[in-house]
């Protein structure tokens, strides 16, 4: 299913990211297409409706983060460390709550 596959791809890009605190203004745009295709996925009338209890909160940091600056110079090159733990909060979240398989971990 080449859908799955690119909720899979999404999933892989923010947590290398993460992983290398890396983490860009444009992985705000790919977490909200993640959350957005799982909620498709999952029939949810809205993606805002996955995320974590204080939701408009939530809403608003991704809004900020995704909607399209009219002038260059708003543009932020690289999100501030709180930030940077939102989209680890968020994605961890999304993943925890939302069955998303977690592969087992090898035996040594």
């Amino acid at each position: 299913n080449k859908s799955f596959s690119y909720h899979l791809h999404l999933k892989q890009t923010i947590e290398q990211a993460i992983a290398e605190n890396r983490v860009q203004k444009y992985h705000f745009t790919l977490l909200r297409n993640l959350y957005e295709k799982t909620a498709t996925f999952l029939g949810y009338p809205r993606w805002s409706e996955l995320l974590p209890d204080d939701k408009q909160a939530y809403l608003n940091r991704i809004i900020q983060f995704t909607s399209h600056s009219t002038l260059s110079n708003e543009a932020v090159a690289e999100p501030t460390a709180e930030e940077k733990r939102t989209v680890k909060f968020l994605l961890d979240h999304l993943i925890a709550n939302y069955a998303y398989w977690q592969p087992a971990a090898n035996p040594a």
